[in-house]
């Protein structure tokens, strides 16, 4: 068996993965970049903030069920694998 022949299933997993690390990867990085010296974050105006927490929010939350969707994938495939 070759080491980069992937399946489908493994293929998927392994993207969906890689993408909710990325998705919250780049809003920590947002988030870093909006502290300042206290260590709070500035925005601009109030409605501001809550507009980019909550879209930051839904996000990061889509980020996790990636990861979470990526790892069932590849736990689904390896236990198949298994028992094949």
């Amino acid at each position: 068996m070759d080491i980069f022949s992937f399946s489908s299933v493994q293929f998927h997993g392994i993207l969906l993965v890689l993408a909710g690390l990325l998705i919250r990867f780049i809003i920590g990085y947002r988030r870093f970049n909006r502290r300042g010296i206290a260590g709070l974050q500035h925005f601009s105006s109030y409605p501001v903030a809550l507009l980019v927490l909550f879209i930051e929010w839904i996000f990061n939350l889509l980020g996790l069920l990636a990861i979470l969707a990526g790892t069932l994938l590849l736990l689904l495939e390896w236990f198949n694998g298994l028992f094949h």
